[in-house]
């Protein structure tokens, strides 16, 4: 259409074939080499190049892959040839951001977001707008955040018409973030929002030219206004200029204002590869500056609190945003300020009662969630929570009674069918789990944890058949290391299929032991957590598989360094067993009588133990002797180097040096400055922690170093792994 449209204009158009993808083979002639065509009208004195099927690009723009490679140039009198189409678009690759925002007492920031936009990134941004429906533009540009790194609701949105072409493209918005700044601490660091700064990477070693790409323009402006007991510390000011390129970065804090402008201009496509060195410093260079931070420090307002005047959605706001950064006990006494006021509110009764359960404090959790089942009588959440809190509590009869409770209002509740079933199987009452989880699958027959869940009560029933068919689907639908795990553990309970629970297990343990591999204090993030607690299960799985195979020496070994790591009752429980198999009395009755004091103990523990000491009383005297021994396990001395007094919070990284534990990483997170030179003492501490084999690995620990102020003694104390919740 566009041909016709341009002849009946009487311009003759040529028609451009080429491969989008990669460059052609001239000493190829094949039509298979080409992906792609559009139009190029010759003019006396230059060639006008377009692509219309975009729908929405400039005139004249192609996008960045159509652009410097050879096409083919078909006109409609003359013979074809081969041309270069334009390295360059017609316009300046420019990008202007600006967010001016505030961020008020419990760390929530609004903000005014705009954007505009010419080039490649314009074409981009125009092309997504016009093919996704007006009614996601919201949750689009909401996820568009996200990629920058910063997740919050977005409204008042307004885009450019994508095919208004002749006027910059621009995206103005405004944006919530609820839990922009953690107001719970003294310090934080924060990276400027929204600002991403992207160089083409190079190698000194590559003899062909550097490409840089198109010239480009980026301009970012930030003003960030904070609450008065805010004290800002900017980043350090930095410019650099070349030949091919400037940057120009300026930061300023004016009361409680906070202003920031990042320049990026480049003018050259390419550079010859004798500038290599000289263009990667100048990338390393503007990349670390787009790292800098924006240091928040409220120390001089004393201990971090909330103002006893926020009400309302302002402090039930405040106390997600504790919640979803982990803060936890902050969350919880937040929630209690919200219900206090507002004793029927919709939902603070159950994110009460979720912190309550995060803090292991079951009985108030109970409470909560009751109050939450009281305001509405047919909220089956409310239920199934309460039957999860009842559950841990290990009150199987009353979380049997809320979980029918959800079932009757919502029959067709998974969540309700699976937590009952999965309830009854802890209980060992199998008879009563298969037909419930069986209808979860029913729900929801995609789901690996119910497909392991319903082949347990299976095989607990002795129908192995179906036990195994039910794993075969699990992995099926997700062949992971918790999968392979979880079946795994399942088989050497019931010391079935050995053969294939040691595959599984070995491969489950390969699998975490590799990720946690690359671990690095300056990368941290949340799945890294939760892979040291995956670790933790998978050593205690295959140790506990070892066990059912009578290789009580391997079995040892690695089901001792899971119940250091972790400390759960269960691991515990399974040590001492295997310590009562091998004959070592005094180690079994201390182990079960340390798990006893660890995380939900198992249920088989207090006898076994009792029948060890003489009785039920000995055995509560066991417990009470070697409840310290607990915390001892994630000790580590490090003895008169206290700097000053206090405590501070630190990550380390634990590897295996000659079999046993060594500190080889550490980072200051938060406490008391002084204590910081103190990161050195425990990069080189040693721990007394075995690892079960030589793969290489590295652990990932938190814990809080606290030094005396009369001894000058210094110990950190880690935290159990599934107390970490957050990575800062």
């Amino acid at each position: 259409m566009l041909a016709s449209l341009l002849e009946a204009s009487g311009y003759h158009a040529s028609s451009v074939l080429i491969n989008s993808a990669r460059k052609i083979d001239p000493d190829i002639p094949s039509p298979s080499q080409f992906d792609h065509v559009f139009t190029m009208v010759p003019l006396s004195k230059e060639e006008v190049w377009m692509d219309s099927t975009t729908e929405v690009a400039p005139f004249r723009l192609l996008s960045a892959v159509l652009r410097d490679k050879q096409a083919l140039i078909i006109p409609q009198n003359g013979a074809a040839h081969l041309e270069q189409t334009p390295a360059n678009p017609p316009m300046v690759n420019r990008q202007v951001s600006d967010l001016d925002g505030k961020v008020n007492e419990f760390g929530k920031l609004n903000a005014h977001v705009k954007y505009e936009l010419r080039g490649d990134t314009e074409l981009y941004l125009r092309m997504l707008f016009r093919h996704v429906p007006r009614n996601k533009w919201n949750e689009w540009v909401k996820q568009m955040n996200s990629f920058s790194g910063i997740n919050g609701e977005v409204s008042d949105l307004n885009v450019s018409d994508p095919a208004q072409t002749h006027e910059p493209f621009q995206i103005d918005y405004k944006i919530e973030v609820g839990n922009y700044l953690d107001w719970s601490k003294k310090k934080s660091d924060l990276v400027l929002p929204l600002s991403q700064i992207n160089l083409a990477d190079a190698d000194e070693d590559d003899t062909d030219p550097i490409k840089i790409g198109s010239p480009i323009e980026y301009s970012y402006h930030l003003r960030l206004e904070f609450p008065a007991k805010y004290t800002e510390s900017s980043p350090l000011p930095f410019a650099m200029k070349r030949d091919y390129a400037h940057y120009d970065a300026s930061y300023k804090v004016e009361g409680n204002v906070f202003t920031a402008s990042r320049l990026l201009v480049t003018n050259v496509n390419e550079l010859p590869p004798a500038r290599a060195s000289d263009y990667l410093a100048f990338r390393r260079a503007v990349l670390s500056d787009a790292t800098q931070h924006l240091s928040i420090d409220s120390s001089a307002a004393g201990s971090p609190i909330l103002s006893a005047d926020l009400k309302g959605d302002e402090l039930y706001d405040a106390a997600k945003a504790s919640f979803d950064r982990g803060n936890y006990q902050a969350a919880a006494d937040l929630f209690k300020r919200v219900v206090a006021a507002d004793p029927k509110h919709k939902t603070a009764w159950m994110d009460l009662g979720r912190s309550y359960m995060l803090l292991r404090q079951t009985d108030e959790a109970i409470a909560a969630f009751k109050k939450q089942a009281e305001l509405n009588p047919y909220d089956e959440y409310a239920y199934g929570a309460l039957g999860w809190a009842y559950t841990t509590a290990r009150k199987y009869d009353d979380a049997a009674a809320a979980f029918n409770k959800s079932i009757e209002i919502d029959p067709l509740s998974q969540y309700a069918h699976s937590a009952l079933g999965s309830m009854y199987a802890e209980a060992h009452q199998y008879d009563k789990a298969a037909p419930e989880l069986e209808k979860a699958v029913s729900l929801k027959s995609d789901d690996a944890a119910l497909q392991i869940s319903l082949g347990d009560a299976y095989l607990n029933l002795g129908q192995d058949d179906k036990a195994l068919k039910a794993f075969d689907r699990a992995t099926e639908i997700s062949a992971t290391p918790e999968v392979w795990n979880n079946i795994a553990y399942q088989l050497s309970l019931k010391k079935a299929h050995l053969d294939r629970a040691q595959q599984y297990a070995e491969s489950a343990v390969t699998a975490i032991s590799n990720s946690l591999r690359n671990l690095s204090l300056d990368q941290l993030s949340d799945r890294d957590l939760g892979m040291v607690s995956a670790l933790d299960a998978d050593w205690d799985t295959l140790g506990w598989v070892y066990f059912a195979r009578g290789d009580l020496a391997k079995a040892q070994k690695y089901v001792d360094a899971a119940w250091t790591l972790g400390e759960h009752g269960e691991v515990g429980d399974h040590l001492a067993e295997i310590y009562e198999k091998l004959g070592q009395k005094d180690q079994a009755i201390r182990t079960y009588a340390m798990s006893l004091s660890g995380l939900r103990p198992a249920l088989e523990t207090k006898g076994r133990l009792a029948a060890l000491v003489g009785g039920d009383a000995n055995a509560t005297k066991a417990v009470e002797q070697h409840r310290a021994d607990v915390q001892s396990l994630r000790t580590i001395h490090l003895g008169k180097v206290a700097p000053a007094a206090g405590t501070a919070e630190f990550f380390v990284i634990v590897t295996s040096s000659g079999g046993h534990g060594q500190v080889a990483a550490a980072k200051f997170i938060s406490g008391e400055e002084k204590l910081k030179p103190l990161t050195d003492n425990l990069r080189s501490a040693k721990i007394d922690f075995a690892f079960p084999d030589d793969t290489p690995t590295k652990i990932l620990r938190r814990g809080t170093l606290s030094c005396s102020k009369d001894s000058h003694e210094c110990d950190f104390v880690m935290m159990i792994p599934e107390d970490v919740h957050s990575v800062d």
